[in-house]
């Protein structure tokens, strides 16, 4: 299964599985990220820096640790 870290950018994609524990999926509901959105990737650093996505219209910058626990399905 693929993660937001996989994803290349300018990429489409869809969140599908959020693994962690409760405090991570509290936060990340706080930005605005649930199961099921769509989240296009405008910026993924492959040296470790974070990924920044674009969701309902806001810009969320997620870290790699944050990222790679969220699995998404590839859209377009």
């Amino acid at each position: 299964m693929k993660t937001l870290v996989n994803i290349n950018d300018r990429k489409k994609a869809k969140i599908l599985k959020i693994s962690g524990g409760h405090r991570i999926r509290q936060h990340l509901q706080c930005l605005g990220i649930h199961i099921g959105d769509i989240v296009t990737i405008k910026k993924s650093s492959f040296l470790g820096g974070p990924v920044l996505l674009e969701i309902n219209g806001c810009d969320v910058a997620l870290g790699k640790g944050i990222a790679s626990k969220i699995e998404v399905e590839e859209l377009e």
